[in-house]
């Protein structure tokens, strides 16, 4: 009888290994912060749902595929899934990139929900995403562009004028039509190009000036409010996806939402309190100038930002699609969830 057991035991076993599919996930930011903060407990959501059918393997900080490449890895399947940001790979995700626009969009929770509703919905994004082989899973919002600055904040969009400020995408051209001076500079940078003089201002985000410390080298905060990078995907191989049971794609499908707005929930709390704290007792004991953009100024930066919005849409007639009208039901979305959100 002991003999019998064991033999069905060792039958079953790779029958059991066989049900367990395991993923990789590629990441081209450290394993730290909000947006890492999410991202692992969605990945963990996954694991846990499908109650052992998959394990996920991370790897974090371009250790599999560097940014640029991660699309091209989940395609090819080096990666199973990973985030996919407009920026490196603008071609191949063109009409996503429509997010990435000069377009007001200030508030994480609807900016997010807006490109997540139009990566799911419309036409030429869910064909772009389908000709790449890959699913759309989430979006990730950083929040609106701020600025961070040593001395004196600008006040309004003129106060630019001379400063040489560290910027990403068009926004340095952008500022550039108000007499700023772009100085190319990566991020991690911003640190020691304030701190010596090299730029005046940086781009950021709130989280963004907590996780790089750059209140303990600046003096001004300015709340602009305005546009963002806002195309920030996880994307998963359509093989693979296909693969998994029906259930298991709909969990995966259902978290991806549930995590969009997770995310973005969570980055415009870290967002508000690093500014409230910047502007009130200090954050870490340093204490900032916080100014705050008008409409009026908000409604200069949008208009500076047209000319890309325009070869945006020449690029779409290219390439066959009607960018224009993709642009106004983007605009339409997030019109439609600042009514929604709350806070």
């Amino acid at each position: 009888m002991k003999k019998h057991l064991l033999a069905t035991t060792f039958l079953l076993l790779p029958a059991m290994a066989a049900a367990q599919t395991t993923l990789r996930y590629a990441d081209y930011s450290a394993n730290r912060g909000i947006r890492a903060e999410g991202v692992m407990a969605f990945l963990a959501e996954v694991e846990k749902r499908s109650e052992g059918r998959i394990k996920i393997e991370q790897h974090w900080a371009q250790a599999l595929l560097p940014a640029a490449e991660i699309l091209d890895g989940v395609i090819n399947g080096v990666a199973s899934l990973g985030t996919v940001s407009a920026v490196y790979t603008p071609d191949d995700v063109f009409a996503y990139s429509v997010g990435d626009l000069p377009i007001t969009n200030p508030h994480e929770v609807a900016g997010s929900m807006a490109m997540y509703e139009l990566a799911t919905t419309h036409p030429a994004l869910v064909a772009e995403f389908d000709d790449l082989g890959v699913v759309f899973l989430m979006n990730y919002s950083v929040g609106p562009i701020q600025m961070v600055c040593k001395g004196d904040a600008p006040a309004t969009i003129e106060g630019f004028k001379g400063k040489k400020i560290r910027a990403t995408s068009n926004y340095g051209r952008i500022y550039g039509t108000f007499g700023a001076v772009n100085v190319p500079l990566a991020l991690p940078e911003a640190y020691s190009g304030l701190d010596t003089g090299l730029i005046d201002c940086s781009q950021a985000y709130g989280y963004v000036v907590e996780s790089y410390k750059l209140q303990e080298v600046a003096d001004s905060f300015v709340v602009i409010d305005g546009a963002t990078i806002q195309s920030n995907a996880m994307v998963i191989s359509r093989r693979e996806f296909d693969a998994l049971t029906p259930a298991d794609q709909k969990m995966l499908v259902d978290l991806g939402k549930e995590y969009t707005r997770k995310g973005a929930e969570a980055m415009r709390a870290r967002n508000l309190s690093v500014i409230e704290q910047l502007a009130g007792g200090g954050l870490n004991g340093h204490k900032l100038q916080v100014v705050r953009f008008t409409d009026d100024d908000r409604a200069k930066l949008e208009a500076a930002g047209k000319p890309f919005i325009d070869d945006y849409i020449a690029q779409g007639a290219k390439r066959g699609i009607d960018a224009a009208k993709l642009v106004e039901d983007y605009k339409a979305l997030l019109a439609k969830h600042m009514a929604e959100v709350k806070g």
